[in-house]
């Protein structure tokens, strides 16, 4: 055999197996970097603000500025899916902005000078502010008008034709009000000198001629913030967002997601254990609850999930009004008095509840439930709680 072929056949081996880790190597690389150039290796933590072609997803969420829905909206804003939101907030229009421009600096950096309602970048995040009484007819209507105006408004494209800016995409119904405890209202109804109660006598009252006569009040008044409130917005939003279905549908290969979410409160469904002293907001909740189940049956066809998160003790300003009328100064006690009774021995925060409304109105798992009132509680509603006993 010549001596170059025998040298050629001596190293080609070699030469293969050389050839074959260079390429490897090759792949190896290529995965690190696209790895590295990923959202979920970003140093902050959190994921950017994402910009897409397509419509900016609006979430809708009453009383969204403090407690548990500043915690909805704060987990809805990292996800990068909802980059428009309408935030309704009661009476306190100074410390709604303030949380705005909190949230704003947190997406566009610590050092942007941005005023309440005014934007440098709306495509990456866009917020409007709509204060008022969410039991009041006319501050619903105030919340899709500025849907209508600010998001919904149709833009001419090349070709002459016009697409949607935006789509509403989640309406979260979480405002609400322990009377004379944690907010204001409209109706003029106060703290009353005794818990009303379904029952008791507590209701009762003497009118003319020496009648009894039931103070529906404010019974009335939780039928208005929770139920008649909960529909209403229900109604108005399920027609946007069958709109937006109907857009997707004329796209190829475009789908819409919808969500409805109303947070309601232990005990006020019939599978478990009534929270005591809670009858008067409990029957406006307890609407919610029944409602949510024929609205998910309904919205199914149209890609909408709907459901009702029943949280447990969560941190929150509402947690510490009620620390304060029960004489507690230190706020912290209500939480450690209530460890006890969580199996988990901790409450949650308000964060917490957001990220599940973010699992629920995402594009992952959540989608795929629907109709169901979901305890996030730590465990409570296993334990047993004691339920009221009559007065000697």
């Amino acid at each position: 055999m010549p001596l170059a072929n025998l040298t050629h056949h001596r190293y080609a081996p070699k030469r293969s197996r050389i050839i074959n880790c260079f390429g490897e190597c090759l792949r190896l690389l290529a995965i690190f970097l696209y790895l590295a150039s990923s959202p979920a290796s970003s140093a902050s933590g959190s994921p950017p603000i994402t910009t897409t072609d397509g419509p900016m997803r609006v979430a809708i969420i009453t009383g969204g500025t403090r407690g548990i829905g500043r915690g909805i909206t704060d987990a809805l804003s990292e996800t990068g899916e909802y980059r428009g939101f309408i935030l309704v907030y009661n009476t306190n229009r100074e410390a709604a902005e303030k949380y705005c421009e909190e949230l704003k600096r947190r997406v566009f950096g610590e050092t942007t000078n941005i005023e309440a309602n005014s934007f440098e970048d709306e495509s990456r995040l866009k917020i409007r502010l709509v204060g008022g009484d969410i039991s009041l007819e006319s501050t619903r209507d105030r919340i899709f008008d500025c849907f209508d105006r600010e998001f919904a408004a149709s833009v001419e494209v090349e070709g002459g034709s016009s697409k949607c800016e935006a789509e509403l995409a989640l309406m979260v119904h979480n405002a609400g009000q322990y009377v004379g405890v944690t907010s204001d209202n409209s109706h003029g109804i106060s703290k009353p000198d005794q818990t009303k109660k379904f029952g008791d006598g507590s209701l009762l009252a003497t009118g003319e001629n020496g009648r009894d006569k039931v103070d529906m009040s404010y019974m009335t008044f939780y039928h208005k913030l929770y139920g008649e409130a909960f529909i209403d917005l229900c109604e108005r939003s399920l027609k946007r967002m069958r709109d937006a279905h109907s857009r997707h549908n004329m796209l190829e290969g475009s789908f819409f997601r919808g969500s409805i979410v109303g947070i309601s409160s232990p005990g006020c469904n019939a599978a478990f254990s009534m929270s005591p002293g809670y009858d008067m907001p409990g029957s406006g909740k307890c609407l919610m609850e029944f409602s949510i189940r024929h609205y998910a049956l309904s919205a199914a066809q149209y890609g909408i999930n709907c459901n009702v998160i029943i949280p447990g003790v969560t941190r929150s300003d509402a947690w510490d009004k009620v620390a304060e009328q029960q004489g507690l100064s230190d706020k912290e006690a209500i939480f450690a008095r209530s460890k006890g009774m969580i199996p988990m021995g901790d409450v949650a925060e308000a964060k917490d509840i957001g990220d599940v409304v973010a699992f629920l109105s995402g594009h992952g798992g959540g989608r795929f439930m629907t109709g169901l009132s979901l305890r996030v509680d730590g465990g409570l509603h296993l334990s047993r709680m004691a339920v009221g006993k009559p007065k000697p």
